[in-house]
């Protein structure tokens, strides 16, 4: 049997191991107080978790922060996106490690398949599927707890290879279920994502139209490749090299309905509960919010190790090296047009505010789908992994002697201009900061290693292109250690847990308010706490109105935060005075601070460490006769989906619920009309006698969705007729 040279595919696993090596902690960005994972994604996890164990349900309302909200709406519940079920069942830190981890394993692998496909040799491949898998933005994004873009992004290379195989009826099927798959995870990528794969085929029918991409062209640069010591090319691969295996436009458009009909059970919530959020009121300044400014495009030279995620830039050097020298090359050139169109918008759009007229472009309705420009990052870090994917595979055929002269006046150019600009801020500052060093040893390294290569004047052997591979890992491991800080779960669970032990005596059913944060969002799901305030960028606007007067912290604009911060979150609302009447409407019961209130109705009970514990004495309770006594607990039974309330009448009955489309309310078995409440709270009258008031929640939107769905999967799997 002849012997086999073993695969170094086995690379792309690397991220696995990298993320379970910090264990039970969760990775914070370097510098960051918060993330988003142990303020949104776990809480929800944990809810997730408790009302299946607890009530039995898969919940569509949660009420865990803001007074209740649509969780069947909200692209943050998790409730859509299979893999993400596992942190569910075991809601820890190695958990999501893990499921980040592997992740970023299944989009390296889907960038190299797709390489692949491309014509590109297992090497270059392989380099390009790890410059994906270690991108140092999908790293930070997720130091900044932004697990649910992670997953999105992984799945975008395995979009592109499905959409760009020969068509079959399995194929034709491929893109939309991976489309909707990647709208499950996380809604704002999915329109990059949308947009990726519009243009792709787009530019193929471009393309194809040309005579420089047509079949002549093709041969003659096949007989270049070959006269190039090239690997013989497919006639199939060949298509696929000048985009020429795209649906027809009926077939491209199918695809299109069919991705939307599959995404239906999140999207028709989502668009309703949008047009009734916050979200609606977005101005240009808001979806241009975090647009990267000019002089950080520095960030593509230097890691920036912390910091903003959303500023970052840096591909890794050799990355960026290669794919710019292969620019050079007209071979190159001709195959990566799309790459190299992809990663100049990209890379244009990230600005944002800073590009004249795209603050017109900003205004036009759906165009908020698009908010924070430097999310498009992510396209440029991909397209300079496909770049460089295609470079570094022409370098191992060996390239012309002209090809030489332009590439390494290229290098050295590139990795010069690093160095210099290394030692001049030292010269000017007297210290040259940790990311400058690094980026100046990449440069030599890199210097050294393409040069040789580029000096063969023969096909080079395979360990030449793992010492690349070898240097880029080392670049990518290093940048992704100096951007992350574990944090040990036990600390983040120890967070305000003395505070919550205080709270949980006297038991009962309440709300929690705080103008500073001081119950953080995962310790309040692990306690069961339900808060008035909370963290998500999804808030009804009535919601958001009526608490501007029960906080009496102004609403300024959209905020992610309720109530909104401006500056310390400790001492950015001190000066405001919250309403405890109002208040108690919410059933908010526990007022936390960790500065001095002085409101009328709250009394201060006691302090634990810098944090004030009051009592609101207004609390309605669940439920109320408007006018009258409140319910007693017993009396009461709450699920996410299901209320029961036994009350005695003649009067309103008041619920510290808010109200939503899709809740329906029945009096003794009979459908009743819900009524608006102090423009927020759901009512119901009742005649004389004691009732059995039941709200459900059954919304309309969610049904259609799911509706639609079904006759998508039954299109999908619709047996094939015989002919």
């Amino acid at each position: 049997m002849p012997w086999r040279k073993p695969s170094m595919f086995w690379l792309l696993g690397l991220p696995l191991p990298f993320f379970l090596f910090f264990g039970n902690q969760f990775l914070y960005l370097s510098g960051a107080e918060f993330s988003d994972l142990t303020v949104s994604h776990l809480p929800n996890a944990l809810f997730l978790r408790r009302a299946l164990l607890t009530w039995g349900q898969i919940p569509l309302w949660a009420n865990g922060i803001l007074s209740g909200y649509p969780f069947v709406a909200n692209p943050l519940s998790g409730l859509f996106y299979p893999p993400g079920w596992l942190a569910v069942l075991w809601p820890d830190a190695w958990m999501f490690n893990l499921l980040a981890g592997a992740h970023l394993v299944w989009g390296g692998v889907g960038m190299a398949r797709f390489l692949k496909q491309q014509g590109l040799r297992d090497l270059p491949a392989l380099f390009g599927g790890l410059a994906f898998a270690f991108m140092p933005k999908l790293i930070a994004h997720y130091g900044a707890g932004h697990l649910s873009l992670l997953y999105a992004v992984s799945w975008t290379p395995w979009l592109l290879y499905a959409a760009s195989l020969s068509p079959s009826p399995f194929r034709l099927f491929s893109p939309p279920i991976i489309l909707a798959l990647i709208f499950f995870a996380d809604v704002r990528w999915a329109a990059f994502a949308g947009l990726l794969w519009v243009g792709g085929w787009m530019f193929g029918v471009f393309a194809c139209s040309r005579i420089n991409l047509g079949e002549d062209s093709e041969n003659v640069s096949l007989r270049e490749r070959r006269a190039n010591h090239a690997t013989p090319v497919s006639p199939v691969t060949k298509k696929i090299l000048s985009f020429r295996v795209f649906p027809r436009p009926m077939r491209f458009l199918f695809q299109l309905l069919l991705a939307a009909a599959l995404s239906a059970p999140l999207a028709f919530p989502l668009l309703e509960f949008v047009r009734l959020s916050t979200r609606a009121m977005l101005g240009a300044a808001d979806v241009l919010a975090f647009s990267l400014p000019p002089a950080r495009l520095l960030g593509l030279l230097f890691p920036e190790m912390g910091g903003n995620p959303e500023w970052i830039v840096y591909p890794g050097l050799l990355t960026l090296a290669l794919a710019l020298i292969g620019l050079f090359w007209r071979d190159v050139r001709k195959k990566t047009r799309f790459w190299a169109g992809v990663w100049l918008i990209s890379l244009v759009y990230s600005l944002g505010e800073h590009i004249p007229g795209l603050r017109l472009l900003a205004e036009i309705p759906g165009f908020s789908l698009l908010r924070v420009p430097p999310r498009a990052l992510f396209l440029t870090g991909m397209a300079l992994a496909v770049l460089a994917g295609f470079a570094f595979d022409h370098l191992l055929a060996g390239v012309r002697a002209d090809e030489r002269r332009r590439g390494m006046r290229g290098l050295v150019f590139l990795f010069g201009l690093t160095a210099m600009m290394a030692v001049g801020v030292g010269l000017v500052t007297g210290d040259i900061p940790l990311n400058f060093i690094w980026s100046a040893g990449i440069a030599l390294l890199g210097l050294v290693s393409v040069g040789r290569l580029l000096s063969a004047r023969r096909p080079l052997p395979a360990w030449a292109g793992l010492v690349l591979i070898g240097i880029g890992l080392f670049d990518w491991g290093g940048s992704a250690f100096r951007t992350l800080v574990p944090h040990p779960a036990s600390e983040i669970y120890a967070e305000q847990a003395e505070v919550a032990e205080v709270i949980t005596d006297p038991p009962g059913h309440f709300r929690i308010y705080s103008p500073s944060y001081s119950m953080p969002q995962t310790t309040a799901a692990r306690f069961g706490f339900e808060l008035a305030d909370g963290v998500d960028p999804m808030q009804l606007q009535s919601y958001t109105t009526f608490m501007a007067g029960a906080t009496g912290v102004p609403q300024t604009g959209y905020s992610v935060t309720m109530p909104p911060f401006a500056g310390d979150i400790s001492t950015a609302n001190a000066t405001y005075v919250p309403d405890a009447e109002l208040l108690g409407l919410l059933n908010v019961r526990i007022v936390l601070a960790e500065f001095d209130l002085h409101a009328d109705g709250l009394m201060l009970v006691r302090a634990v460490g810098p944090t004030r514990v009051y009592l609101n004495p207004l609390a309605h309770g669940q439920a109320w006769m408007q006018d009258g006594p409140s319910i007693p607990d017993e009396n009461l039974t709450w699920t996410p989906n299901r209320i029961e309330v036994s009350a005695d009448g003649p009067g309103l009955l008041v619920l510290s619920e808010i109200v939503y489309p899709g809740w329906r309310v029945e009096v003794d078995g009979q459908p009743a009309e819900l009524l608006t409440v102090n423009g927020l709270l759901r009512g119901v009258n009742l005649p004389s006698g004691n009732h059995h008031v039941v709200f459900s929640f059954h919304p309309t939107t969610f049904y259609a969705g799911l509706g639609l769905f079904t006759i998508a999967v039954l299109i999908i799997l619709l047996p094939k007729r015989k002919k």
